[in-house]
């Protein structure tokens, strides 16, 4: 007769460390790498999750949750003339260097809507995607030089 073992429940810290890795998945960051590290320091102050408490752990994982970095599905379908997930990475990492929050952000649609035309980046082509990515590349190749 087999019994069946109850899996141990995850605590309240393991559930807001695993999502604020997912977080950090999706802005394209290598966890424990030294941008994870500079990205959760911003956040937080502590370049660790291990240096933060439970209540601040929590806390940071409803923030992260409440931005929409911890649940985000892809943008686009996975059609031939739709982006690659390297272009999708690409893409809102360049985003965010300009200063836009992530691919969702309000102001990152209008810019999209005013370089390709299209409403919404969702309905970005992979033609597309590379024309926007190239922008954003010279955007911010302007800005450095303008210092």
């Amino acid at each position: 007769m087999q019994t069946k073992t109850a899996k141990p429940r995850q605590s309240a810290r393991d559930k807001a460390l695993a999502m604020v890795h997912i977080a950090a998945k999706h802005q394209g960051l290598e966890q424990g790498g030294e941008d994870y590290r500079a990205w959760l320091q911003g956040l937080t102050g502590a370049r660790s999750c291990r240096d933060l408490s439970d209540a601040q752990l929590i806390a940071l994982a409803g923030k992260l949750k409440q931005a929409g970095l911890t649940d985000r599905k892809p943008l686009g379908g996975t059609g031939i003339d739709r982006p690659s997930p390297a272009q999708w990475r690409k893409l809102e990492t360049l985003a965010r260097q300009v200063g836009y929050a992530n691919l969702l952000d309000t102001g990152f649609a209008t810019w999209i809507k005013r370089v390709t035309g299209l409403d919404n980046p969702r309905f970005l082509t992979a033609q597309a995607c590379s024309d926007a990515i190239c922008g954003l590349q010279r955007w911010i190749d302007y800005r450095n030089k303008q210092g």
